[in-house]
């Protein structure tokens, strides 16, 4: 079936083949003009649901494979730098690997390729590479598998497990993946170019099509290897001696994607090249793909490779493009995040018929019995090649672009939720006044009171001026922000730590500077006021760090991790945690306040500058973890609230906590509507994830449904149809509360077609008071009944 070519009297013509390694050529200036990669979280919309897709990192060149360890780190290979990166808590670190074996780069497909970590000590790292070989005096390169041991920065104890046998000029790709019982498949690609005439460098095996039916060679194989490199003890042909031993697959070209099939376990492989005919195959022990022999793929001048699509002693793909579409990657989806993605075969694009910007991702929807059903594109608007999807470890998918300035994304639910804080790009800084200090001469005796009762502390007396306004407003804000700041369990040195990095983060130019004011008396210097902007760095102790992280987090996810818990708890008894959190909500909250009503710092502390023009944004939390399903902080017994009685267990600040006027309940001094303050209440529960906030709202406290509110819309935000102009107004400022930690110029100018000053006010109140609860309920892990609604399930997202 088929010819084999004379080798003795061909020698290869450079016919590199474009789509060998799933890259591209260009063949003159392109009339597709580049299309940078997001910078920020898109909204795109799917078959079946709405989807966030987030750029976690950027700056990357030409990725190729990423590898997820215990510790949540990332690792990613740069095939044309020939670099190891690490991504960790969300920052791509500056400094490459060391140790990183040197690749053939000569070609532009050669380089560092695939990396994967062992499925028991994620310490030992394996990479294939094109190892540089010379033949006949010639340059060119094979694929190598090599290990070394990852410490900090470096890759020690380095070398080869695995080399392939073969010589080539850097098109072979190759992937890697652990199989369930402990052994690593690894494909070995380039049996892709095309041989005409001359003869090869002397004494040179040069790597051609046919090479993909020699079994004396490793290229256009999927080899099965054990963890040192050597073969699987019950490899197909280990008792031919006509056959390598490595060799589990023949016929291939280059395969790029690897996944193992959820349900049945079966092994799937993608391969691609030349023009179209692109494969998925489910790979069997022994099998033989047909490649070059028998193909659905052609030149690229439009000639059939072979006259044959198929044959009786190969195996025929599962899944065929024609157009090709380059498929590089490929996972199944099993997550708890997508529900009705689960079982579905993913796989990334290249580009499609050789057209420039057209990658993709694309999703393949099976039936029960396993037949394809649909095909799905997504991420077309991004414009990019995808060059990489997998699964990670915690549900998500992650995808690598393929481009000289690369980027790692997630790809998440919406669930409505408004992108987290965090992000300087958003957050615009304030310096007039929204709301002005009530002059003295306009005080009433009550207002006068006030000011004797909270004007102690003479720093904020613009803040408290500015709350005059609102009568009661001041009886809210004040006493508990004294607490955190002056009456807490901390010591005063870690109050100082958590007050200033919450202001920082939220950027609070009123609270930085009557703070700093204060910082020497809790034994912080300038320096050390500067260094808590730059956050967790050298310089602090090992807990003073933890405290800053703990404010990153809690700013950033509204809770704390587990971890950060733990060791909180290793120093601090049941008060100093729940003081702990609360100061971290407590600041957060009156910080949004304070930035979205526009109070400026008092004259005799304006020199406390934000030190933004010297100090960069910069806030790493670990990812959100889902809502607790145990209370860290008992409640005690009696009446009352779940939350009530757990701050009971703390009855200094339970005091302080109580002793607060209330005003966001009460109509007469908010002058808010029930509905309006359910909407902004319930809106900010749900951009925060507080279970319990949105139950109690929902439900027994709030009534949402009784003053007219839909839950459901309210968690669809703005994508609910039917919202009216000033409705669609509160709902952006809750979200620019929680996620800018102010209300920008066009909302509050939106806002104050509906509402007079006194109302303004009491909206930036209302959205700041449930954050603070529901900072301080996430952290606390307070428990809803079981009569409880919890939040709804959005279809379509």
């Amino acid at each position: 079936m088929g010819q084999s070519l004379d080798r003795t009297t061909v020698v290869f013509a450079h016919v590199l083949l474009i789509a060998a390694a799933g890259l591209s050529f260009a063949q003159g200036p392109s009339i597709v003009p580049a299309v940078p990669p997001p910078s920020e979280a898109m909204l795109l919309h799917t078959a079946e649901y709405q989807i966030r897709v987030v750029p976690i990192v950027d700056g990357l060149s030409h990725p190729w494979g990423m590898a997820f360890r215990n510790n949540g780190d990332i690792l990613i290979t740069e095939r044309d730098r020939s670099a190891l990166r690490i991504v960790r808590d969300g920052q791509l670190l500056d400094q490459d690997v060391s140790g990183v074996p040197k690749a053939f780069l000569d070609s532009r497909p050669a380089g560092l390729m695939d990396v994967a970590v062992h499925p028991k000590d994620d310490s030992l790292v394996y990479l294939t590479y094109s190892k540089p070989k010379t033949c006949g005096g010639e340059r060119g390169s094979t694929i190598a598998l090599a290990r070394g041991r990852l410490e900090g920065g470096s890759l020690t104890d380095v070398r080869d497990l695995f080399v392939a046998k073969g010589w080539e000029k850097g098109v072979a790709a190759s992937r890697l993946l652990w199989a369930p019982d402990d052994t690593l498949f690894m494909t070995v690609g380039g049996a892709m170019r095309s041989y005409v005439v001359a003869t090869p460098p002397d004494g040179c095996r040069v790597v051609g099509r046919e090479d993909a039916q020699d079994p004396g060679t490793h290229f256009g194989k999927l080899l099965r290897l054990q963890d040192d490199g050597g073969a699987a003890a019950d490899n197909p042909f280990l008792d031919r001696e006509d056959y390598l031993p490595e060799i589990y697959s023949l016929g291939h070209r280059n395969q790029i994607g690897l996944a193992h099939h959820p349900g049945t376990g079966q092994l799937w492989a993608t391969e691609h090249g030349v023009q179209g005919g692109d494969e998925a195959n489910i790979i069997e022990p022994g099998s033989n793909y047909g490649w070059p022999i028998a193909t659905y793929s052609r030149e690229y001048g439009g000639p059939p490779i072979s006259g044959l699509s198929e044959g009786p002693s190969f195996t025929g793909p599962e899944l065929m493009w024609w157009p090709s579409i380059g498929p590089s990657g490929l996972t199944f989806y099993t997550g708890k995040h997508f529900p009705k993605w689960q079982g579905s075969l993913f796989v990334g694009s290249m580009m499609v018929g050789r057209m420039q910007r057209t990658g993709h991702l694309e999703r393949v929807v099976f039936n029960r019995l396993g037949q394809e059903v649909r095909r799905e594109w997504l991420l077309t608007d991004l414009k990019q090649r995808i060059r990489h999807v997998v699964q990670a470890p915690d549900g998500f998918l992650y995808l690598l672009t393929e481009e000289e300035d690369a980027i790692l994304l997630r790809i998440e639910p919406a669930l409505a939720v408004t992108d987290p804080p965090g992000n300087i790009l958003t957050m615009p800084a304030w310096t007039p006044f929204r709301v002005s200090p009530l002059p003295e001469l306009e005080w009433s005796s009550a207002q006068r009171e006030v000011v004797d009762r909270y004007g102690v502390d003479s720093t904020l007396d613009n803040a408290l001026h500015v709350l005059l306004r609102a009568p009661g407003m001041a009886g809210r804000v004040f006493p508990l922000l004294n607490y955190v700041r002056n009456e807490s369990t901390l010591s005063p040195r870690h109050r100082a730590l958590l007050v200033l990095r919450t202001a920082w983060l939220t950027q609070s130019a009123s609270l930085w500077a009557s703070l700093t004011s204060y910082a020497a008396d809790a034994g912080l210097n300038r320096d050390d006021v500067r260094r808590v902007a730059a956050g967790p760095a050298e310089g602090w102790s090992d807990f003073e760090t933890l405290l800053i992280g703990l404010a990153d987090e809690m700013y950033r996810n509204s809770s704390v991790t587990d971890r950060t818990w733990q060791r909180l708890a290793e120093q601090y008894n049941r008060d100093n945690l729940i003081d702990a959190v609360v100061t971290v909500a407590t600041v957060a909250a009156q910080a949004t306040l304070f930035n979205a009503i526009g109070v400026q710092p008092d004259a005799d502390v304006a020199s406390f500058r934000l030190p933004a023009s010297t100090v960069a944004y910069r806030l790493a939390a670990p990812d959100r973890e889902s809502s607790l399903t145990t209370p860290r902080v008992e409640p005690v017994d009696g009446d009352g609230s779940r939350l009530a009685r757990t701050l009971r267990q703390h009855t200094v600040l339970a005091d302080w906590w109580q002793d607060n006027e209330n005003y966001v309940f009460s109509a007469d001094r908010s002058r808010l509507t029930p509905y309006d303050r359910e909407l902004l209440t319930l809106r900010t529960a749900w951009n925060t994830q507080s279970v319990y906030e949105w139950a109690k709202h929902v439900g027994s406290v709030g009534r949402a449904r009784d003053h007219g509110l839909d839950p459901v819309w309210i968690a669809q935000g703005a994508d609910a149809l039917g919202w009216s102009s000033r409705e669609l107004s509160l709902i952006e400022a809750a979200n620019e509360m929680y996620r800018d930690a102010t209300i920008s110029d066009s909302t509050w100018n939106d806002l104050s077609e509906h509402y007079d000053t006194h109302q303004l006010m009491s909206i930036a109140m209302t959205v700041a008071r449930s954050r603070m609860v529901s900072m301080t309920l996430n952290a606390l892990g307070v428990q809803t009944l079981p009569t409880d609604e919890a939040f709804p399930v959005l279809e379509g997202y």
